[in-house]
């Protein structure tokens, strides 16, 4: 815990979902009929949960790089960038491991040994869905795989019907994106003294 009269609170917004959570089935039949038009998670219903996941493993993290970088810069503007990978699994197996990164800017007001900080947050989400196979092949309905993706396309083949752009026996998707953006502030007062901090 911070000493006493030390905290950094952080407030994020613009993290809601806008659409009922996909399954990984979701996720496949996007990828083989959505014609790699990308997504963002909020779409997809996970947005919010992998929100939550990633604040809860990054914020004190988060609130110790904010500390640093404001005693470089007391009485003044400072800023940072960060990024990484996380493994959204558990939240949603589809994404699995995906980036998240951002940027946060502030201001710091040094006043008796104490440093004052306001400022906010950008973050984004960056992945892409590429490889159904990873999702399981448990997913898949053998039956409608088998008669979908070779045995329609030969028995159009041999009857001389057009079959699309599929090529024979093989039912291509196209990868696509899965991004998103949140915002969030922060604020809080801690000492300027790294050595009298637990920041």
């Amino acid at each position: 815990m911070p000493s006493v009269g030390e905290s950094i609170e952080i407030e994020l917004m613009n993290t809601e979902d806008t659409g009922a959570a996909w399954s990984s089935r979701d996720f496949v039949r996007h990828y083989y009929n959505g014609r790699g038009r990308g997504i963002t998670v909020r779409e997809t219903g996970h947005l919010s949960s992998i929100v939550a996941q990633y604040i809860g493993e990054v914020s004190e993290r988060l609130k110790g790089n904010i500390a640093r970088i404001a005693r470089g810069h007391p009485n003044g503007t400072f800023s940072d960038d960060f990024v990484n990978t996380y493994n959204m699994t558990g939240i949603v197996f589809s994404i699995g491991d995906t980036t998240i990164g951002g940027r946060f800017t502030g201001n710091s007001v040094s006043e008796f040994g104490i440093l004052t900080l306001s400022g906010q947050f950008e973050f984004y989400l960056e992945d892409e869905f590429a490889d159904p196979a990873d999702v399981g092949v448990e997913i898949i309905d053998l039956g409608e795989t088998i008669y979908e993706n070779i045995h329609r396309p030969l028995d159009d083949y041999l009857h001389g019907r057009p079959s699309g752009r599929q090529r024979l026996g093989i039912h291509t998707g196209e990868p696509y994106p899965i991004t998103d953006r949140w915002s969030g502030t922060f604020s809080g007062q801690i000492h300027a003294d790294p050595a009298r901090s637990n920041f």
